[in-house]
């Protein structure tokens, strides 16, 4: 039977197949056959770097989902919580971190009044003023524990809810608008007073109440976002508005250690009445997103 040529594994030259060496090279064809040369290691890496990548892929996306999860936070379901895990939260966490940010200036806000006994000033850099009144300065990094009072040692991811800062997660510039309402005054019948009023002002998480303008004079504190764009009333604009008495009524015969104690619970408090629009979030929202974070450190 009539056999084709072959080649020479060492220098490629055509050889017969009955041929016990390469007439060109003198290569040992019966050795050459009992062990094969080894591919190149460029042809070897090629073939499996299509497993190297699967592989690589299978370990690499949970590690990143994670990471980008303790950023975001978890969503309300399985399916949402993916999603942000691969494509991102649509701004979310920024969002939240905006509304916070927002909570925590008027709260500083208030606290100033308490120790100063007027308003705030939010001419020239307010944010450093109110930066000694804020959460983090006063009640420490774990607000809700009253711990953690080293400002210097909490995760920035977290210290970024509490600082006072003058601009929102977007780097953009609050709009502050003030104003001073009078005690005694029937601020009530105010047409911007009226409509807080009817839209309703938190107290806290769930409690509404109504400022009592009979027994201090009163801030309204207005703070706008520009939201995501940067462009102002747009449709996009994250509103925070907050109520805050100035300073205290000290009445004829109080025990000077009373009010002292009244008002260092005032300070610790930061007592406001507040409401937000622009948003389908609200503080709790926040809150939920900044314990997320402390659990997912912790856990880390």
């Amino acid at each position: 039977m009539y056999e084709e040529d072959t080649q020479c594994p060492s220098c490629g030259a055509s050889v017969s197949a009955n041929a016990s060496h390469c007439p060109e090279c003198g290569c040992d064809l019966a050795i050459a056959a009992a062990t094969p040369a080894r591919r190149p290691a460029a042809k070897r890496l090629l073939a499996v770097l299509p497993r190297l990548v699967i592989y690589g892929a299978l370990i690499a996306l949970p590690i990143l989902g994670f990471m980008r999860l303790r950023v975001t936070g978890p969503g309300p379901d399985l399916e949402t919580t993916i999603r942000w895990m691969v494509q991102g939260d649509g701004g979310r966490a920024a969002t939240l971190l905006t509304l916070h940010r927002e909570y925590e200036i008027a709260t500083a806000s208030a606290r100033y009044a308490v120790k100063n006994l007027e308003a705030p000033s939010f001419a020239d850099d307010w944010a450093k003023e109110l930066q000694p009144y804020s959460t983090i300065a006063i009640r420490g990094w774990l607000p809700l524990l009253f711990a953690g009072a080293d400002a210097a040692g909490s995760p920035p991811s977290v210290r970024a809810f509490y600082e006072i800062r003058s601009s929102d997660a977007w780097g953009h510039s609050y709009r502050v608008q003030t104003r001073i309402l009078e005690r005694g005054k029937a601020w009530a019948k105010d047409p911007q007073v009226k409509a807080d009023l009817a839209a309703g002002l938190k107290q806290s998480f769930f409690q509404v109440a109504h400022p009592d303008f009979k027994s201090a004079d009163w801030m309204r504190l207005q703070l706008s976002s520009d939201g995501p764009d940067g462009v102002a009333n747009d449709g996009d604009d994250i509103v925070f508005i907050s109520y805050f008495p100035l300073g205290h009524v000290f009445r004829v015969g109080t025990d000077q250690r009373q009010v002292l104690r009244q008002m260092d619970r005032e300070l610790v408090r930061g007592r406001q009445l507040f409401r937000y629009t622009g948003s389908r979030w609200d503080l709790i929202d926040a809150r939920l997103l900044v314990e997320y974070r402390l659990d997912s450190l912790v856990g880390g």
